[in-house]
């Protein structure tokens, strides 16, 4: 008889591999997911608040800028508690007070109490938030797990998006605050597979002590910050933009209801990218994928600022919903490698707030004065550039402390 050779393992894809990762991957994505509803419904929001209880743009923008400035704080006070806190009871805690706060918000129309109610449900969602991609950055492939938790966050968008204009259409804002409340409390589910305390962060740094001079070592550790600076540059765009996205389409003479197909199909797009991302790693490095993301969404959103139409529209919020999260997992990715610890990706959602809060605020102040939505884009579209600047300097500072971003091998991002 034939000897029987050994089978081979089965060797499973990539993809496969990441799907078998313990459930606490999960859990922590779907967290996160949950955690920004508002975010992903703003221009939703601000449209219901103007159609339906009688706001101005101008004041639409500042509730949604004292809900955002709530996410900063909330981040903030995360990531200062973060080696203290039993996560479950934290999140757990930060999930029924963002709940309260979003129902609270259903029956009072005014301008005072809104915002009150606005700031600290946006506390309690940007804590969560905070949590959730705090834990994720010290899993042992934490740019995997950002690009399955974007991918995610794209299709609960476009549902988002799907669902928040026909719950304003019946029954207003207060609907949509109470749909929020619902995802809260329905993400006390996962809080069980949580760990209770913080982990020691699997990963090791790239570029040893031992192999960069002390003056490199120097620029190394200013690299997270400016990574930071980039991304609140960024979301100062999508503040702005975002925020009036649906009368921006309005007002340049597409029907409302076209307008929110657009926003609904134009969010699969990005799902698109997402698949892509890790392709794109593989043949050209992240650093110069990142920088070329941001100099095509700044190019549009001057090009659209400056040429005002329908088509200009439809091409601009393609191109921002192409790159809006291909950018998000390259940003994650890069802080993933300039700082190993996981400490810096857990202020992202610090820089991401302080931004979103700012974004629209200045969006409402402009259109107060009577500037128009053209500013706004031409706003973003300088914004974007400076963050395409930044990025250009943490790749050429590493390139000379350690070695380029563009070069590092695409498992260690991806």
């Amino acid at each position: 008889m034939r000897a029987k050779l050994p089978r081979e393992p089965m060797r499973l894809p990539a993809t496969v591999k990441a799907l078998r990762q313990p459930i606490i991957v999960w859990a922590e994505i779907a967290l996160a997911i949950g955690s920004v509803a508002p975010i992903l419904g703003m221009p939703i929001i601000v449209g219901a608040l103007q159609d339906r209880w009688g706001y101005s743009a101008e004041y639409a923008g500042y509730v949604t800028s004292i809900d955002l400035a709530g996410l900063l704080a909330g981040s903030i006070g995360t990531s200062l508690l973060a080696h203290r806190v039993d996560w479950r009871w934290y999140v757990g805690a930060a999930l029924v007070l963002s709940a309260a706060f979003n129902l609270l918000c259903a029956p009072f129309h005014g301008i005072v109490a809104l915002c009150a109610f606005r700031f600290a449900a946006g506390s309690a969602s940007g804590a969560t938030y905070a949590s959730s991609l705090a834990l994720l950055s010290r899993q042992r492939e934490p740019a995997t797990a950002f690009s399955f938790l974007i991918l995610l966050q794209v299709l609960a968008n476009a549902i988002v998006l799907f669902v928040f204009p026909l719950l304003s259409e019946h029954w207003g804002p207060a609907a949509i605050f109470a749909a929020i409340a619902a995802v809260m409390l329905a993400s006390l589910g996962v809080v069980p597979w949580l760990p209770r305390r913080d982990a020691t962060p699997a990963l090791a740094p790239l570029a040893p002590a031992a192999e960069t001079r002390t003056g490199d070592r120097r620029r190394i550790r200013l690299l997270p910050a400016l990574c930071l600076a980039a991304v609140a540059l960024f979301y100062l765009t999508i503040g702005s933009y975002w925020a009036y996205a649906e009368r921006m389409g309005l007002e340049f003479g597409i029907a409302a209801e076209q307008v929110h197909w657009l926003l609904s199909a134009g969010v699969l797009l990005s799902a698109g990218a997402c698949l892509s991302a890790r392709a794109v790693a593989h043949r050209f490095g992240q650093s110069r994928a990142l920088l070329s993301a941001l100099c095509l969404l700044s190019a549009t959103l001057l090009i659209h600022g400056w040429l005002p139409t329908p088509a200009m529209f439809v091409i601009n919020l393609a191109v921002l919903q192409l790159c809006w999260n291909f950018i998000d997992i390259f940003q994650l990715g890069t802080l993933a490698i300039v700082d190993p610890s996981g400490r810096a990706a857990a202020l992202v959602p610090a820089a991401q707030g302080a931004a979103l809060a700012a974004g629209p605020a200045a969006a409402g102040f402009v259109l107060g004065r009577g500037q128009g939505y053209t500013a706004i884009l031409l706003f973003g579209g300088i914004a974007t550039a400076s963050a395409a600047v930044t990025y250009a300097v943490v790749d050429r500072r590493y390139r000379r402390a350690a070695r380029s971003i563009a070069a590092i091998p695409a498992q260690n991002a991806f």
